[in-house]
């Protein structure tokens, strides 16, 4: 396998690290959630930069239903975090709090809030997309059989189990009225651990990635012959 393979498996690894880092909010000092949000920023540019291909070959070939659906997410998923980020630098209380552009608004802290729990799903529902894709490189590095029981049985059932966990963080955590733009202040709970914090989110990623990888098997590929 390409070397460049293993560094876009090890950049994706950091990139959900940093993710997961930036939904703790409240678990760091302000400056280092700033800090962490321009690592990510410049990571992800460094990720598109590297699937440029994907941007040039958009042109070419048919555009059949799950090709419309990537290509649609991967659209809705840069505007998201292209708002994220600036509406972010725009809230700097520290690395950017003394350039003229500086704002402390509701309308933006509200614009924040909402893009970065939505990029939270579609940053999950990108990787569901591209599930099997990670799946057979992680298998050729790993050297894993995908026939064997482990990977065919076991693995699955791990995902499954941490999706229902995802779905009941979820709404234990209640983020459905933020998704929908009706909360106006954050509730951060500062004694919470961090390791139960971290799970939970990184369940509710598996669950909407694990859940799109489903659901693009089942509409797209379940028919198709073998």
């Amino acid at each position: 396998m390409p070397k460049k393979y293993y560094f876009q498996i090890g950049q994706d690894v950091v990139l959900t690290i940093l993710l997961l880092s930036l939904t703790g909010y409240h678990l760091f000092e302000e400056v280092t959630h700033e800090w962490v949000g321009l690592g990510f920023f410049a990571l992800v540019l460094l990720h598109i930069g590297l699937n440029f291909w994907w941007i040039k070959k958009l042109n070419q070939g048919e555009f059949d239903a799950y090709r419309m659906v990537k290509t649609g997410l991967n659209f809705v998923l840069f505007f998201v975090f292209l708002t994220a980020c600036i509406s972010g630098i725009l809230l700097s209380k520290h690395i950017f709090a003394e350039f003229p552009f500086h704002l402390t608004d509701d309308f933006t802290r509200k614009i924040h809030m909402l893009s970065t729990h939505w990029i939270q799903i579609i940053i999950a529902i990108h990787l569901g997309l591209h599930w099997k894709t990670l799946a057979d490189f992680l298998a050729q590095i790993l050297r894993w059989d995908l026939n064997k029981p482990l990977t065919k049985w076991i693995l699955p059932t791990i995902w499954t189990m941490l999706s229902v966990y995802g779905l009941w963080a979820f709404i234990g955590r209640d983020l459905f009225p933020y998704l929908m733009n009706q909360v106006d202040f954050a509730f951060f709970d500062k004694a919470e651990s961090k390791a139960i914090f971290y799970f939970d989110y990184f369940a509710m990623l598996i669950l909407f990635a694990y859940s799109t990888r489903v659901l693009v098997w089942w509409i797209f590929f379940k028919n198709e012959k073998k």
